[in-house]
């Protein structure tokens, strides 16, 4: 016999996972010399090693969370009505905590630096060798970051005008009171990272009417203390620096607080570009999630790269928003991630300062010195590079960035971060109840969540998400806590065993690598970068998987298997066919074709013997390269029709059984049913499997048929309605079978329609109980009688009224289907027909007791 199989890809649905295993290493406050809540996290692309900035402390560590170094930086003994150099003589000091505010690697000098809440926010170069060790003194220390704990700062560090780099910064008012020079810390500020000028204010001029220009930008005086800007991530690409914010739309109180994307050219000493434009995120119902959260520019795969139409060297901003409550700037648990090119981005900054360069539209900021005025037109060229002039400057666009959420979360997203694995963009979302969220961005539509961890559950995860040197690992940190976590599981042999445990994760980083049978990051399988198929990916879900047939008779010869195997790696070698029975293997004969292997089933004397009471034995079945691992591998049954023992149990199964009507028996080929038997069949001769309209049964499909209720010591006619569809079984002969006490009795039966009537015969038994279970059966045919079906299990409960009730009021009582009454001359529970042979007086139910 010659049977074909195919294997074919299938397609699972996969849900988010969350391993114990995915945090290799934690670091906590309780491990260093203090105890201050973790503020920022940087780690060193070139060393690997990672710096926390604190409350009061700053602690090196290495690249598994080992402390190298801390060290103390506050409280320090310092007064809000303090400058960086001066304090009036009445000022009030006091212990101050020193909340860290800005923590940068500045790779262009090799060093940190660290800025603090105290002394007005200063600033200090510390080794990144040895923390502890300060690499520069500040000879003329001034204000740089907020000084305020709630105020935001957000630093990067980026060219500035005349090549040089200089450190960006972007702060909150902190509207301390005591501040008499609050205008030495604009807004936003282009910063000297020069030894002779460290920290100061790259370009700082003030004309005669006292206001400033040069690289910065203030919010006007007089409104500095009502119209607050938070600062919530910058970046820079492609010689811009960026800032995402949130503040009013407008300068009403009432006005509800948005989100936008500041933007200033690094090639600008005066800040003549400085433009912002709302950026939105909305869901597809149109659900405004207006307050932005987090962002990250990376690289994209190719996949995204390709939807988004750039390539995958163009920077893409990925961005968590939330909605915020009742217009303000807090948000409630409800957030998206949406992701932006920058090429769109400069499209649309380029369109906002073209309009306004040929005169449409206002210029200025309602914030900013000046307020709003008309654009002015002029000549001058505008490309995507325009660094702005001093003609139209600043400007506010109106147009909005515009994207659509890929990924709607019911929590809020706290931190994100994002990376690439071949063609696959990865995101990790960090959330307020401490949890980090594995996400592939599979288009700028689509995103699928394939991952929860619970690094720290309850704490609010910082926006300072890093991956390591290898991007395998990412460092996450809460207020108390950093975490190493690992970005993948591929090779966790405990949870992927399979092609399909591995595909049905849907990790981006994972496929099964078919030459060696394990679950594999794409670099780690042999030869997949030669050939696709190697390596099967979440995405082409291409696994090998046999589907039809799956099982075969156990009895049956041995029998050729043809398996068609799609998606199998073309490599040379042989194959082999093998199954795994309890405890051995069975190998078979195989021979190799171009798209697959024949191999054939193991005789029925290797087989086991199928258990009492089953009807089948499950094997393995692996197609397995010599001295290699399985290519594939499924499970394999052999059944056994012979061992049902009923029409409806034999076409019932789920294996492709037949009922022999006139042997009475199960087969799995209709040919061993003999010329002169009645196997199950249509109408038109065609064989019927699983029909059970077709079993010559007792019918028994409503529960008042299933009990006949027949009184002991009396003579009666049994009489059941049967399913009988063939005439040749109707004109047989009939017997039915009462077991009564292990009592086989048996009297002749007349088929009248779809009635079965028994002979007359006299119920009886000697138990002492109210009543016994007597099972009955109908036979046909002689000489060899063979039972109809009875599924529905008909019986017959024979009963005595006088052993249901001892007295009159129990046996008026009775449930009238026993049709017992009160005997007066035997003074019992009887039948009429029991009570003095039918004559006596009979006092039956709904009557009174005499």
């Amino acid at each position: 016999m010659f049977w074909p199989l195919v294997l074919l890809a299938a397609s699972f649905g996969a849900g988010a996972s969350n391993s114990a295993q995915d945090v290799v290493r934690t670091f906590s406050s309780e491990n260093g010399a203090g105890s201050g809540r973790f503020n920022h996290l940087v780690v060193d692309k070139n060393t690997g090693q990672i710096y926390v900035g604190a409350v009061n402390q700053l602690y090196q560590l290495t690249q598994d969370l080992d402390l190298i170094q801390t060290e103390l930086t506050g409280p320090r003994f310092d007064s809000i009505d303090c400058l960086t150099t001066y304090c009036p003589g009445n000022s009030l000091f006091h212990p101050s905590h020193d909340q860290n505010k800005v923590l940068l690697i500045d790779y262009f000098n090799d060093r940190l630096i660290t800025c603090g809440s105290v002394y007005q926010g200063a600033c200090t170069i510390r080794s990144l060798q040895n923390i502890s060790v300060v690499v520069q003194n500040v000879t003329d220390p001034v204000p740089v970051v907020s000084n305020n704990e709630e105020a935001s700062t957000i630093a990067i560090i980026a060219p500035g005008p005349s090549n040089t780099h200089v450190m960006y910064v972007g702060t909150t008012f902190a509207g301390n009171p005591g501040n008499t020079s609050p205008r030495t810390r604009p807004g936003i500020a282009s910063r000297s990272l020069d030894t002779n000028s460290l920290f100061q204010i790259v370009n700082n001029n003030v004309d005669r009417h006292n206001n400033t220009s040069g690289s910065h930008m203030f919010v006007e005086k007089k409104l500095e203390a009502s119209y607050i800007i938070n600062y919530v991530y910058g970046f820079t690409s492609e010689g811009f620096s960026y800032f995402l914010t949130t503040q009013r739309d407008t300068m009403d109180d009432t006005s509800p607080y948005i989100s936008k994307l500041v933007r200033i050219c690094h090639n600008d000493p005066k800040y003549y570009s400085y433009t912002e434009i709302p950026i939105t995120c909305n869901s597809d119902s149109e659900k405004q999630y207006n307050l932005v959260q987090a962002g990250f520019v990376g690289k994209p795969g190719s996949d995204l790269a390709k939807d988004l139409g750039i390539g995958v060297m163009d920077d893409v901003l990925f961005a968590v928003f939330a909605e915020s409550v009742n217009n303000s700037n807090h948000s409630n648990s409800s957030s998206a991630l949406c992701v932006y090119s920058l090429h769109s981005i400069r499209q649309n900054f380029m369109k906002t300062t073209e309009a306004c360069f040929l005169g449409k539209g206002n210029k200025g900021l309602a914030f900013a010195h000046g307020g709003i005025r008309p654009c002015v037109k002029t000549n001058d060229p505008i490309n995507e590079d325009f660094c702005g002039s001093k003609e139209n400057h600043p400007l506010g666009g109106k147009q909005p960035i515009k994207s659509k959420s890929v990924l709607n979360l019911d929590v809020r997203a706290t931190a994100v971060a994002a990376t690439s694995t071949g063609d696959y963009t990865v995101v990790f979302i960090g959330t307020e109840t401490g949890h980090l969220k594995k996400v592939v961005v599979e288009t700028s539509s689509i995103a699928i969540e394939y991952g929860d961890v619970k690094v720290d559950e309850g704490a609010i995860v910082n926006a300072d998400l890093h991956l390591d040197q290898k991007a395998m690992h990412l460092y996450v940190m809460t207020e108390r806590r950093v975490s190493k976590v690992k970005v993948h599981e591929c090779n966790d042999c405990n949870v992927y065993k399979t092609c399909w445990d591995c595909v049905n994760r849907k990790d981006p980083y994972c496929g099964w690598c078919s030459l060696e049978n394990k679950c594999s990051l794409r670099s780690e399988c042999q030869d997949s970068s030669n050939d696709l198929l190697s390596w099967i990916s979440y995405r082409s879900r291409q696994c090998p998987n046999i589907v039809t047939p799956c099982h075969f008779q156990r009895t049956t010869a041995r029998i050729i298997l043809d398996l068609t195997i799609e998606n199998l790696y073309n490599f040379p070698g042989q194959f082999s066919c093998e199954f795994s029975i309890a405890n051995g293997t069975i190998s078979t004969e195989t021979i190799k074709k171009n798209n697959g292997v024949t191999c054939i089933t193991p005789g029925a004397e290797l087989l086991p013997t199928i258990p009492a009471g089953q009807h089948n034995i499950t094997t393995k079945l692996s197609v397995r390269s010599i001295n290699g691992p399985d290519v594939v591998t499924t499970s394999f049954i052999f059944f056994d029709c012979n061992s049902y023992s009923s029409c409806t149990q034999c076409v019932s199964s789920e294996f492709p059984c037949i009922w022999c009507v006139n042997q009475h028996r199960c087969s799995h080929n209709a040919k061993d049913c003999s010329e002169d038997s009645l196997p199950v069949v249509s109408r038109v001769g065609q064989i019927f499997k699983n029909n059970l309209s077709f079993c010559p049964t007792i019918d028994g499909t409503n529960s008042s048929s299933r009990e006949i209720l027949v009184a002991s010591n009396f003579e009666k006619s049994v009489n059941v309605k049967v399913h009988i569809v063939d005439n040749f079984i109707a004109q047989s002969k009939f017997v039915c079978l009462f077991n009564i006490e292990g009592r086989i009795t048996s009297v002749n039966a007349t088929l009248l329609g779809d009635m079965i009537y028994c002979d007359r015969m006299e119920f009886s038994y000697t138990l002492r109980q109210s009543s016994i279970i007597a099972p009955f059966n109908v036979t046909w045919g002689d000489p060899n009688p063979k039972p109809l079906d009875n599924p529905g299990n008909v019986h017959l409960n024979i009963y005595r009224c006088r052993d249901l009730a001892d007295n009159c009021g129990i046996c008026l009582s009775l449930n009238e289907k026993y049709g017992c009454g009160w005997c007066q001359s035997s003074k019992s529970c009887e039948i009429l027909e029991h009570c003095n042979k039918g004559l006596g007086i009979w006092v039956e139910k709904n009557l009174i007791c005499p």
